[in-house]
């Protein structure tokens, strides 16, 4: 096996649907970000739930990119591409995110079967110029494979993988213990590491090439994390003092509700699966009124749904704040594609003319610091904040320095960095209100009355023209605010 030394390389495990090839990759780049590479990672999820083995749909796998320097995206030149059979092959050279020099290794174990579609997936590979290097799982894995009930081809080729990128076995098996140790008993485990050794032997014995790619240090710092987007975004939440996180399951915005189901209590809030996704925003509004710092999250139709709620907010001057990790569309779209197309429904989506704040994240440590501003913006100006996330973003894992702790238990607790980070400055104390009175339900003293329709300064219904254009001009000031207290931006490039 000769080795090439790189500053950066993309490669692609590729398996049905079910199979563990994300769960491979995690593994991996935990060992590359824990053994001092850089990583970027994004995964291919199929849209459909379970589709059947060796079909198109049933595509599952990682990108992974790794290099000796600070990543900014995933790329799209891939270098190596393994996959456990040829449709799966076949699907992803559709999209052409592959350079001319990229190797392909196919496991040839189901070719006897299937003649006539290796061959021609074959033909394709060679038509394209790409070098298809035939690989097989030796009958030692396969039946160690065989005792688990088929399960373990991903350890396999992440052991594979592991030796072409010359990642130390040990290292690795940390990962894996660290992985399965507490959901496998230990005999399941030890033959998952078992896989693991003969697909790292396999490759050190048969595979031609290997790259190697300089660690930046001996070990992930203890000042670093390796974290998603949307781990972020919920971590991000707990330290903004958010204390209700009301929202309905959506790709791919649902691990967010997933991961503050488990760590929110522990800082005093809770997580509320709605009926649908109007309950969820009405819901988190109503906790806001309530005087309960609240967010809910949801992605493309669901933005849909909620934005006469969202309307609803800005006119009663309600603080609320919606996350929304974007995906393909419109309608249903494509649920685990990527996209940036829905800041129209963002700025201009519910109906009439009012006004809402919208911030984009553009990194992970973005991810995890938008909430912070999103809670100081929404109380501040009393209007509906967005936070504008992708499925990239919310699933591609980076090495990040660790951010610093908020601990937000009031706005004015937020931090100067938190203000530096996003380039503004703080907002004045007398902004103007439609409303004189604000006061959360049950003040002494205080009667707040809260309605979708025109009101005076008082709270009261008013359908006169002035008080309209009174309001209208309130609104349009507190985005205002927010222009006047930007600072000049950066260029780069």
């Amino acid at each position: 096996m000769s080795k090439e030394k790189v500053n950066a390389s993309r490669f692609e495990l590729l398996m049905d649907a079910g199979f563990g090839a994300q769960k491979a990759g995690d593994i991996l780049i935990r060992t590359l970000a824990h053994t001092g590479r850089y990583v970027f990672i994004e995964p291919m999820i199929p849209a459909e739930i379970s589709p059947p083995a060796r079909t198109r749909p049933a595509l599952s796998g990682v990108v992974i990119r790794i290099a000796d320097f600070d990543l900014k995206n995933i790329g799209n030149d891939t270098d190596i591409i393994v996959a456990s059979h040829e449709i799966v092959l076949d699907r992803r050279l559709d999209d052409y995110e592959f350079n001319p020099n990229c190797k392909i290794l196919l496991d040839m174990g189901d070719k006897k079967a299937n003649e006539d579609s290796y061959e021609q997936v074959l033909k394709r590979a060679a038509k394209d110029g790409l070098n298809v290097l035939p690989i097989e799982i030796t009958d030692e894995a396969q039946n160690s494979i065989k005792s688990l009930a088929g399960k373990g081809k991903n350890m396999y080729y992440l052991g594979m993988l592991s030796a072409i990128y010359n990642i130390p076995e040990d290292a690795v098996i940390v990962e894996i213990k660290e992985t399965f140790g507490r959901k496998l008993k230990e005999e399941i485990l030890n033959k998952n590491i078992e896989i693991f050794h003969q697909g790292y032997a396999y490759a050190l014995k048969t595979i031609p090439f290997s790259y190697e790619i300089s660690s930046t240090t001996n070990e992930q710092q203890s000042d670093q994390i390796l974290i998603d987007g949307n781990t972020a975004l919920s971590l991000g939440l707990i330290d903004a003092g958010i204390k209700l996180l009301s929202g309905y399951p959506i790709t791919p915005a649902s691990s967010i509700m997933h991961t503050l189901a488990k760590k929110l209590p522990a800082y005093g809030g809770m997580v509320h699966q709605a009926e649908d996704e109007i309950s969820a925003i009405g819901t988190a509004i109503g906790a806001y009124y309530g005087g309960v710092p609240a967010a809910t999250a949801t992605s493309g139709p669901g933005l849909s749904l909620k934005q006469e709620f969202i309307g609803y907010a800005a006119v009663s001057e309600t603080p609320i704040i919606i996350i929304d990790v974007q995906r393909s569309g419109p309608s249903t779209g494509m649920p685990t594609k990527t996209e940036q197309s829905d800041l129209p429904a963002a700025i201009f989506g519910s109906h009439g003319d009012h006004t809402k704040i919208v911030i984009g994240v553009g990194n992970i440590l973005d991810c995890f610091y938008a909430p912070i501003m999103a809670r100081y913006l929404t109380e501040k100006l009393r209007l509906p904040v967005f936070i504008m996330s992708d499925f990239q973003m919310a699933n591609s894992y980076k090495v990040i320095n660790k951010p610093k702790i908020s601990a937000v238990k009031n706005i004015e607790d937020t931090p100067d960095f938190i203000f530096d980070h996003f380039w503004m400055d703080r907002l004045p104390d007398n902004i103007e209100m439609v409303r004189t009175c604000q006061s959360a339900p049950g003040t002494p003293g205080d009667m707040r009355r809260i309605t979708g329709l025109n009101t005076d300064d008082t709270g009261k219904v008013n359908y006169f023209a002035e008080t309209n254009q009174r309001s209208h001009a309130i609104r349009n000031e507190k985005v205002h605010h927010v222009q006047r207290a930007l600072r000049q931006p950066e260029l780069f490039g």
